[in-house]
């Protein structure tokens, strides 16, 4: 399915006018049949509507600059298409919480990760840090760079519910930066001269340090995560 969506963004400025809005249907009903990348991206959509135009600090904003690092260029493909389209789409919270999760259900790392920062930030519903960091966990150890730098940084800060590891923290800033993460590789740095540690020669020695201990309940202070790798 990932080859059709591209080859449809390939194709997009030969799109005559009445062709518009028809990747959106195109969306829906491929979601409607449990494609997982069209879940994706719908679930993006709906989240904060669609009015023609990629928003700062919309989902899709998110995913493209999470892909960005990766040299993914998918988002920058895929929402030219949506650029096209002239029908708004009003955001619905529940709808797009539905079509992610089940997404992030069949694989996708991008929606797990976009999950993650929903719940352990409480965006838009109740902070969950358990399965949060459980949605990180799941992509950082399929070796999804965001992912294992997001675990990087919630063990970095710490708080109640998952407290402060210096060492496991820096383990995933390894791990991340490896995995092609320059903000990681930053943070692995910062933490190495900090501690005045040397880092593992290898991934295994950092995997090592890497534990799957499930942090407590939700804490009422919440460390912010709003640094993208």
């Amino acid at each position: 399915m990932k080859v059709l969506l591209l080859s449809l963004a390939l194709v997009a400025p030969a799109l005559s006018a009445p062709a518009e809005g028809s990747f959106l249907r195109y969306l829906r009903e491929t979601a409607a049949r449990d494609d997982t990348e069209s879940m994706f991206v719908l679930g993006l959509v709906q989240r904060d509507g669609w009015a023609g135009k990629i928003e700062p600090d919309s989902l899709c904003a998110k995913w493209r600059d999470l892909a960005a690092e990766l040299g993914d260029r998918r988002p920058g493909l895929l929402l030219g298409l949506l650029q096209r389209e002239k029908t708004p789409v009003r955001p619905d919270g529940a709808v797009a919480l539905t079509l992610l999760e089940r997404a992030a259900d069949q694989g996708d790392n991008y929606a797990e990760v976009i999950l993650g920062d929903i719940l352990l930030e409480g965006d838009g519903v109740p902070a969950d840090w358990r399965r949060g960091l459980e949605r990180l966990r799941r992509a950082a150890h399929a070796g999804f760079a965001p992912a294992q730098f997001r675990l990087g940084v919630a063990f970095y800060v710490g708080n109640e519910a998952l407290p402060k590891d210096d060492i496991e923290s820096l383990a995933w800033f390894i791990l991340a930066a490896e995995a092609g993460s320059a903000h990681a590789a930053a943070y692995r740095d910062e933490q190495t001269r900090a501690l005045g540690a040397k880092p593992p020669a290898s991934r295994s020695g950092a995997a090592g340090r890497c534990s799957r201990r499930t942090p407590g309940p939700p804490a009422k202070s919440r460390p912010t995560q709003n640094a993208r790798a």
